[in-house]
């Protein structure tokens, strides 16, 4: 049994596209009929999560970069950002006037941000209005949208010990230090009893350099950014092109070649 770990957007969904392909539905479904685990491993939060992809029943949710991992609905690993320091960060956003997300068990924009539909993802639009409605909320990481990051708030970051990641000079992602996609992969790989040389990861971005470098093969989409690139084992077909169902069926027919092979001898 070898564990399969898959980025969401921009791996396995084109953003604007009607979902993931048949096609790479399909080879997620082939790779758990041959025994295999399959897992997501997406930085959206737990409440993020779009109806298709809880629908394709993935063995194990890695969400958050791997600060919240679910199987069957049953928490199994959490690591969540002290309360009294998300209110400080959200008083210092505010006071920056810095647009983002708060990422828990729902994802919440601030300050300025809008929602296409408020009643599935919130919005707030003042430290106030965060703290009146969700100060007790769990919180798993932040997204802040302004780039470049003021220096003072990157400093402040640093010295609460948590990590920014910069996917492409588009957005940040924080999340707290040591606690990313590549220690959740190695996380459920002892839960799983694999060893990590019987992992394979699939991504596009920075938020997914942990992962890739963690696996024994990393394998990045063509659409990719050329600094994700360098950190690839292997680089297949753009998400357009249903890239990562072109590996998965090269890999399941060689797999089954080697098996004939095996019996016949």
């Amino acid at each position: 049994m070898n564990l399969f770990f898959f980025d969401y957007d921009g791996t396995l969904h084109q953003h604007g596209s009607a979902g993931v392909s048949l096609r790479t539905r399909s080879a997620l479904k082939a790779l758990q009929k041959a025994g295999h685990k399959i897992i997501l491993c997406t930085g959206r939060c737990p409440g993020h999560l779009p109806t298709e992809i809880l629908d394709l029943h993935f063995d194990c949710y890695a969400t958050a970069c791997g600060a919240a991992t679910l199987i069957n609905n049953t928490m199994l690993f959490e690591h969540c950002i002290a309360q009294s320091l998300v209110l400080e960060i959200m008083r210092l956003f505010e006071y920056w006037k810095l647009d983002g997300a708060v990422e828990g068990e729902k994802r919440i924009l601030f300050y300025q941000r809008k929602s296409d539909d408020p009643k599935i993802i919130p919005e707030v639009h003042s430290f106030q209005d965060f703290l009146l409605k969700y100060k007790h909320m769990p919180v798993y990481k932040l997204t802040l949208f302004q780039v470049p990051m003021p220096k003072p708030v990157a400093q402040f970051l640093r010295e609460n010990q948590l990590s920014v990641i910069n996917n492409s000079n588009t957005y940040y992602e924080i999340i707290q230090k040591g606690y990313h996609k590549g220690k959740a992969l190695k996380d459920i790989a002892s839960y799983y009893h694999v060893p990590l040389n019987q992992t394979f990861s699939f991504g596009d971005s920075m938020n997914d350099a942990d992962m890739l470098l963690a696996a024994a093969h990393g394998i990045v989409v063509d659409n990719a950014p050329a600094e994700v690139k360098t950190l690839a084992d292997e680089i297949v077909p753009s998400v357009e092109n249903d890239g990562v169902a072109y590996w998965i069926e090269n890999f399941l027919n060689s797999s089954e070649q080697k098996s004939c092979f095996s019996k016949a001898l």
